[in-house]
C-alpha cells in the first residue's frame, strides 16, 4: 500500500490508482495517489478511510511500514504539506494495525526525507517512540538544537530555494525546538477543501477497486448519510416490524436457520463457518466484519446459521458508497454462502428472504460483480461461468444487468453491474440513479 503525491505533477509519473499489480499479483499493489499540497487533515482522512479495510482484506502477518517524511511541508521533494501531525498519525496506525491484525507484529523502516536537520530527526524519533510505547517530549533536547542548528543556518538559503521552486507558501523559517510543529508554522491552502474532495474520490475509487463489498460496509464511508435516512428508520415509518424475522431452510446437509436485521446481540452469539473467508480470509476477521455491520444503523444483515450457531453465509444491505452520493435510498448488496455449504442453494433462498419485504419497494438495491473478488479457485469454474452463476441468482429477484460507467466494471469485461428499482419509488430518484450510472467518472488517480 503506498500513499504518495500523485505522478501527473512529480517525476516519474507512476503509481495510479489503476497498477494494481499484474498476473497472479493483481490487486495486491494498492496506490493511493495524493493531491500536491495535501495537508494533515486530509491525509489523516485518508489513512483511516482506507488502510484498516485494506488490512482486514489481506489478513497480513505482519505489518511492514515505512515511513518516509518527504510529505513534510519542509522537505524539498514533493509538493505535500504535512507537519509532524500528520507523521505520527501515520506510525500510529501501523501501530494500531498491528496489534489488532497481526498480534502485534509490526516491522517500522525509515524513507525518504530530504531536511535532514528540521524533519527527518523528528520524524524518525517519533516512530521509534511509537514502537517503543514511550512518552514524546514536547522540547527537543537543547544540546542536539546547539549542536544542529548552526548546520542548518549554514545551507538555510539553499532550502529555502528549493521550497519556492516546489511552489510551497512561504512558512517561518527558524530551527525547530519542538517535536511537533508549532500551530501555524505553515499557512493553510487556499485550496484545502477543493484537495481534500479530491483526495476523498480517489481514496473512494481505491476502496471500490481493491476492497470486497462486506469489508467496505463494515468500514463507512467518508461523508455517512445521516442515519435518520438509514434503512432501518424507512422500514419502521413503513409499518415493518423489524427486528428481526426468521425462517427454517431444510438443505440435504441439514437445517439452517435465516434471520434478517440481525442484531449484534445475537451475531455476538454466533461464530463464522471455517469456509466463510472469501471477503476477509479468515472466519474470525469476517466475523468481526459482520458484528461492524449490525451495528451500524444505516445496513442490514441476513445471516444463515446453523442450529449450533455456525454462520455459513450472509447478505448485506448496505448504502451505496460516493459514486452514489446524494442520491435517495439507493443501497449496495452483497451476498457470501461458505464454500463448505455451496450447491445447496441457500444463497437464493437467502437473498429472497433478504429483499421479501414490501417496504423494500420503496429503495433501489444495485449488487457489483469484480471478478478478482471471486473465488474462481474454489469453485472449479472459469470467471464468465462465474458471471453467469452471479447473473441468474440476482436475476431470481428483479435484478437486471445495466451498463455503467462506474468506474471498477469497465476495468475486466467479466466484471458485472445489476440493479433492482423497486416499484415505488420516486420516479425522479430513479432519473438520478441511471444518470448517476452512465455519468462521467471524473475521479483523480485514472
Amino acid at each position: 500500500i503506498s500513499l504518495h503525491e500523485t505522478g501527473r505533477y512529480l517525476f516519474p509519473g507512476t503509481g495510479e490508482v489503476l497498477e494494481l499489480g499484474n498476473g497472479l499479483g493483481r490487486g495486491y499493489a494498492v496506490n493511493m495517489p495524493l493531491e500536491p499540497f495535501t495537508e494533515d487533515a486530509s491525509y489523516i482522512e485518508v489513512i483511516e478511510h482506507l488502510l484498516p479495510p485494506l488490512v482486514v482484506s489481506f489478513a497480513p502477518d505482519v505489518i511492514v511500514s515505512q515511513h518516509g517524511c518527504d510529505t513534510h511541508a519542509w522537505d524539498p521533494l514533493t509538493h505535500l504539506e504535512l507537519t509532524m501531525r500528520g507523521i505520527q498519525a501515520q506510525v500510529k496506525m501501523a501501530h494500531h494495525l498491528a496489534h489488532s491484525y497481526c498480534q502485534g507484529r509490526w516491522v517500522a523502516l525509515g524513507g525518504g526525507g530530504y531536511d535532514p536537520y528540521r524533519v527527518v530527526p523528528r520524524a524518525w524519533s517519533i516512530v521509534w517512540a511509537e514502537m517503543a510505547e514511550q512518552p514524546l517530549p514536547e522540547h527537543l533536547p537543547e544540546a542536539w538544537i546547539a549542536r544542529w542548528r548552526p548546520a542548518w543556518l549554514a545551507m538555510e538559503e539553499r532550502e529555502m530555494a528549493a521550497q519556492q521552486l516546489m511552489g510551497k507558501a512561504p512558512a517561518e523559517t527558524d530551527f525547530p525546538t519542538t517535536f511537533q510543529d508549532r500551530p501555524g508554522a505553515f499557512p493553510a491552502q487556499e485550496r484545502q477543501w477543493e484537495i481534500a474532495r479530491a483526495n476523498r474520490r480517489t481514496a473512494s475509487l481505491v476502496r471500490s477497486l481493491l476492497v470486497p463489498p462486506e469489508v467496505r460496509q463494515a468500514f463507512p464511508a467518508l461523508r455517512q448519510r445521516s442515519p435518520l435516512s438509514g434503512l432501518f428508520d424507512l422500514l419502521h415509518l413503513q409499518g415493518s416490524a423489524t427486528p428481526s424475522r426468521s425462517k427454517t431452510l431444510e438443505t440435504p446437509a441439514g437445517p439452517v436457520l435465516l434471520r434478517d436485521f440481525c442484531p449484534p446481540s445475537l451475531v455476538e452469539r454466533l461464530k463464522a463457518d471455517a469456509g466463510l473467508y472469501a471477503f476477509a480470509r479468515l472466519p474470525e476477521r469476517e466475523h468481526a466484519l459482520l458484528l461492524g455491520i449490525s451495528r451500524r444503523p444505516d445496513c442490514a444483515l441476513t445471516l444463515a446459521h446453523t442450529p449450533a450457531g455456525d454462520i455459513i453465509g450472509e447478505v448485506t444491505v448496505a448504502p451505496g458508497d460516493t459514486w452514489w452520493e446524494g442520491l435517495e435510498n439507493v443501497y449496495e448488496v452483497a451476498i457470501e454462502v461458505s464454500a463448505t455449504w455451496r450447491r445447496q442453494k441457500i444463497a437464493r433462498h437467502m437473498l429472497a428472504f433478504a429483499l421479501e419485504l414490501d417496504a423494500l419497494e420503496d429503495l433501489i438495491f444495485f449488487a457489483v460483480g469484480l471478478a478478482w473478488h471471486w473465488d474462481t479457485e474454489g469453485t472449479g469454474i472459469s470467471i464468465y461461468r462465474y458471471r453467469e452463476m452471479i447473473a441468474r441468482l440476482f436475476a431470481s429477484q428483479g435484478f437486471k444487468e445495466y451498463p455503467t460507467t462506474e468506474p471498477n466494471i469497465g476495468m475486466e469485461p467479466a466484471n458485472i453491474f445489476l440493479a433492482r428499482v423497486g416499484s415505488r419509488v420516486d420516479p425522479r430518484v430513479v432519473s438520478q440513479f441511471f444518470n448517476r450510472m452512465l455519468s462521467s467518472p471524473n475521479l483523480a488517480g485514472l
